[in-house]
């Protein structure tokens, strides 16, 4: 090994971790320090900032812990800075005694974010919606989400005690901005037959129908067509296509 590239392994190990790795030699320890704090804080930062919920609930001493324990051990598979939050959430798997609802909440918070950053086509739809004969197109860039706890009510006054199924559609709408919809149990059982199978508003409905045992579908039939034009209204569902 080169010693520019012993050189490159020291300073980058004392930067993550200087309790444990010692500065390389010849570096005065100001100017280590301003390196030390500009890039943790740089990490801290984007973190903080992607999970406030969750840092607001673990305390300021203990979140900054864990971040410092992140920054320093976990080894990250992408090299892109606005990735930083998805690797968190990754290294919050491996991290012991935390609340029992807090990937689930961590991973909540994260999904604005990833829903933002989506990369998309615009779909071709049909110049006027039928939502019933047609297949309905929900927003390009979205998320159905199922969690055993109610994350979107979580606070550092308010956290769960038991768990609770929770349903949310989480999208962009023409704006750009990122939506969130809480959705009951059959309204996304309705979307993802949807969004899985590629079938048409009826299809969709009378497999529901099927799968929830009900024998009269003309009522799951007319539930379907308010609950799919309401999310056609809000942007969630942005028209029909026939392919």
């Amino acid at each position: 090994m080169l010693e520019f590239q012993r050189y490159q392994i020291a300073f980058t190990a004392h930067i993550r971790n200087p309790s444990t790795n010692k500065k390389p030699t010849r570096v005065p320890d100001g100017r280590m320090a301003i390196y030390r704090e500009i890039v943790f804080n740089n990490i801290f930062g984007s973190v903080s900032a992607c999970f406030p919920v969750c840092k607001s609930v673990l305390g300021a001493r203990a979140w900054r812990k864990i971040v410092r324990a992140f920054f320093a051990n976990h080894q990250a598979s992408s090299p892109i800075f606005r990735e930083i939050p998805q690797q968190f959430l990754q290294f919050l798997k491996t991290v012991e005694n935390l609340p029992v609802y807090l990937q689930q909440l961590a991973h909540y918070e994260w999904v604005e974010l990833a829903v933002s950053a989506q990369q998309t086509e615009a779909k071709k739809l049909s110049k006027k919606a039928d939502l019933l004969n047609e297949k309905p197109v929900l927003a390009p860039a979205h998320i159905l989400l199922a969690y055993d706890y109610a994350v979107h009510k979580i606070s550092k006054r308010n956290t769960p005690k038991t768990t609770e199924s929770t349903y949310l559609l989480v999208f962009r709408n023409t704006e750009n901005k990122v939506k969130f919809i809480e959705l009951n149990p059959m309204t996304f059982q309705l979307l993802s037959l949807i969004e899985k199978n590629k079938l048409t508003g009826i299809q969709a409905l009378t497999r529901l129908a099927v799968e929830i045992a009900s024998t009269d579908v003309d009522v799951i039939i007319q539930f379907g067509v308010e609950i799919l034009t309401d999310l056609e209204k809000q942007q969630a569902i942005v028209g029909s296509n026939k392919n």
